[in-house]
């Protein structure tokens, strides 16, 4: 079986984890010691495909300088940037000119998982399918949308966010991965320099002619699109819950952080390079990137923390606070989530309801 080339969707503005991406692409966010994509490419490298084309949008100059032509990753890299929003199927179509092998992966650019991807090819072309989507379970397809399969696997219907009466009983609530196989036939039916959906256009014309096919898969799978998800995804790496290169453990400190000997971080805490922890702090189940300052006796629990954030002496950050870049948090100063801090700001404790 022939490696096939890889197309990334690494578009998107992030706009549900702002203000982390006021400064960075989504793909660039960092999830444990790389960014987000890099534990993409790791998986496609595993899987023995080594050209991959980012299709970019939003803020393409951070992904070409950190990855270059991707030799210091083990893949040929290249890129190609819409210039206006195009949606899934026109991102994908506007990769076609560097395309040349016989098939292609697409990845959407915010997926974690450690999908079989050899066996979704082997599927693919066992079927003769046009296109092979990957799905996974979940309890409740309403906020998605549900995908049901003939029994040989090829698409039967698509069911957008779907109510509780159009669920039947006992039937698997399978949802579109966000990975597919494409042959060149798919490419060809996405008009060039239009806004078309993948999913809601493209898919559906495959599958009424009976070559669209699913790849039901078990694999560990999440969206990191929301702060409560990248976060539980730092998690999940962190516990081994999902297979990556990045190291596993109750903690990740990077390069030249400096715990003092009284904090606590941990368990499932994220530090970037260059943090201080000072006396006394606590940071739990949180993540912090580069040159993060937490003050003595502070205490972090499900946070984020951007690049350079500073927080002072005895400040409470709980439960879904967001902080963005170079904001400072002062000192004493509790804030519980959902709250986010601007970028560059300096949060203010919430005035008392009533």
């Amino acid at each position: 079986m022939t490696a096939p080339q890889a197309v990334v969707l690494v578009g998107g503005e992030g706009t549900r984890l702002r203000p982390l991406t006021d400064t960075r692409p989504k793909p660039m966010m960092p999830l444990v010691d790389r960014p987000f994509v890099a534990h993409q490419l790791d998986h496609l490298r595993r899987h023995g495909v080594q050209d991959v084309v980012f299709s970019c949008g939003y803020r393409p100059d951070a992904l070409r300088e950190f990855f270059g032509d991707g030799e210091g990753h083990g893949v040929r890299l290249r890129y190609v940037v819409d210039p206006e929003p195009l949606g899934t199927a026109g991102a994908v179509r506007n990769a076609r000119d560097l395309i040349d092998a016989d098939r292609i992966l697409v990845f959407n650019g915010d997926i974690l998982t450690d999908l079989d991807l050899t066996a979704l090819v082997a599927q693919h072309e066992r079927t003769g399918a046009e296109g092979t989507v990957a799905l996974t379970p979940v309890d409740d397809p309403s906020a998605y949308g549900l995908v049901r399969l003939h029994d040989d696997r090829s698409v039967q219907e698509f069911l957008e966010k779907p109510s509780r009466e159009d669920l039947r009983p006992g039937e698997p609530y399978l949802i579109n991965a966000g990975t597919y196989v494409l042959e060149p036939a798919a490419l060809s039916r996405i008009p060039a320099g239009v806004k078309v959906s993948i999913e809601r256009q493209t898919f559906p014309l495959i599958a009424a002619e009976r070559a669209l096919y699913g790849f039901p898969s078990d694999a560990y799978w999440r969206d990191i699109g929301t702060p409560d998800s990248y976060l539980d995804a730092h998690m999940d790496v962190l516990s081994a819950a999902v297979g990556t290169n990045s190291p596993a453990g109750d903690a990740y400190l990077g390069p030249g952080t400096q715990v003092a000997d009284g904090a606590r971080v941990g368990p499932l805490a994220s530090l970037g390079p260059g943090c201080v922890v000072a006396d006394g702090a606590a940071v739990d189940r949180s993540v912090v990137g580069p040159g993060g300052r937490i003050g003595a006796r502070a205490s972090l629990r499900r946070a984020i923390l951007g690049e350079g954030v500073v927080v002072g002496e005895e400040a409470v950050l709980h439960d879904g606070v967001v902080v963005g870049d170079r904001a400072t948090v002062p000192a004493g100063v509790r804030l519980a989530g959902p709250v986010r801090v601007p970028t560059g700001s300096t949060a203010a404790e919430p005035a008392p309801a009533g």
